[in-house]
């Protein structure tokens, strides 16, 4: 099951929009303080256990002047035979249907609505319903993985150390005792589990191929290294922010995705690579896509490298005018010309022209003509 379409409605700058998502892969574009983070925030709030007040209120809405909560309507469709199964444990009304819709009005419980066709419906438990839809995750600050981590931290419940407990995930560690046992079995576990998190760290950075991770265990301390071709060893915290956040980031979601179940999460991801080189935001594009395969995303970017043309489907360009947030699902009509404009790139602000580059727009039988002209007079 996935969300089929989102509306928003008197939700901070958001004064009404509607968006019909991708099933895979959303990318919300735009400028600084332009309403994108909004956007997942207002997805986000659909969550019961998350704040949901007047405080959200757009202040340009009439909501803001009765006094109202801020709405959002979330339609799923893509129901698998296991959702079905689950849903008509709680409900009929779900035995046939592709899609139904869920809107959410006021704070409480009871200010759910379950929308089939043009009626709502009565007498379901909806608490159950919640139970049963995918997943909503936000992801801001991803906590960066550090040089070290002790015995106790690791089998605590702490989320400081989340990363480091999904790195020895991700190398197949859940026996902390044996990674920390002093005897060959021991070693052999932490370096299995080094090269197990190697390959799949240089499967998706391409920046150093001969990166590799290593793990070594000094009493009760891991300590955690990086080594590549010039075999000096580095520690997390010595690298650029830019790598680390990025292998912090496909370790926590790969731990806590591979072995879940198909759209079991819905991930809203705000400005994800902000700190990479544009080779790296390409890699993390990649990685997305992988991502998508079993979970639906949605995620914030004011970089064009985050965008993969190839689908032009999954773009919004996210604008804000005197009405407020506002969303162009065409961004990509005139070769992209909406979305240059707004996030302000252009054709000067490149650097992959040669000093006697020529820029044409003219209808193709006149470019052809002075193409042709060009070469000639250059013996080409």
């Amino acid at each position: 099951m996935v969300i089929k379409s989102v509306y928003i409605r008197a939700f901070k700058s958001i004064y009404e929009v509607k968006l019909n998502l991708n099933p895979k892969i959303n990318v919300m574009i735009g400028a600084d303080e332009s309403g994108k983070t909004n956007i997942l925030k207002a997805i986000e709030s659909f969550r019961a256990d998350i704040p949901f007040d007047s405080s959200l209120t757009c202040q340009y809405s009439n909501n803001y002047y009765m006094g109202k909560c801020p709405e959002i309507v979330i339609e799923y469709s893509g129901i698998t035979k296991e959702n079905r199964q689950k849903l008509v444990r709680i409900s009929d009304v779900f035995k046939d249907i592709e899609s139904f819709v869920i809107r959410r009005d006021a704070p409480e419980l009871t200010d759910y609505h379950l929308i089939i066709g043009d009626r709502e419906v009565e007498n379901v438990n909806l608490n159950q319903l919640l139970k049963v839809l995918p997943k909503i995750i936000y992801f801001s600050n991803i906590p960066l993985l550090k040089n070290k981590v002790d015995y106790d931290s690791l089998i605590s419940n702490s989320s400081a150390f989340l990363t480091e407990k999904n790195l020895l995930k991700i190398g197949g560690i859940e026996d902390y005792e044996l990674l920390f046992e002093d005897s060959s079995r021991g070693r052999r576990a932490a370096e299995e589990a080094s090269r197990i998190i190697t390959e799949q760290i240089r499967r998706v950075w391409s920046q150093e191929e001969s990166i590799e991770i290593k793990l070594n265990v000094n009493g009760r301390v891991l300590y955690i290294d990086f080594a590549d071709s010039t075999t000096v060893l580095d520690t997390p915290e010595s690298r650029s922010l830019g790598f680390r956040w990025y292998l912090s980031f496909y370790v926590n979601f790969i731990s806590q995705t591979f072995e879940g179940r198909a759209n079991e999460y819905i991930f809203l991801i705000d400005e994800p690579g902000i700190h990479l080189h544009p080779s790296g935001q390409k890699d993390l594009i990649r990685v997305l896509e992988d991502l998508s395969i079993k979970n639906q995303l949605v995620y914030t970017t004011h970089s064009p490298f985050l965008i993969d043309r190839n689908h032009p489907e999954r773009v919004f360009l996210v604008e804000k005018d005197k009405s407020g947030t506002q969303i162009d699902s065409k961004s990509y009509r005139d070769n992209w010309k909406p979305l240059r404009k707004q996030i302000g790139l252009t054709i000067s602000d490149l650097f992959f022209f040669s000093d006697q580059s020529i820029i044409l727009e003219l209808p193709t039988s006149k470019k052809l003509n002075i193409l042709n002209r060009f070469k000639a007079d250059n013996g080409d």
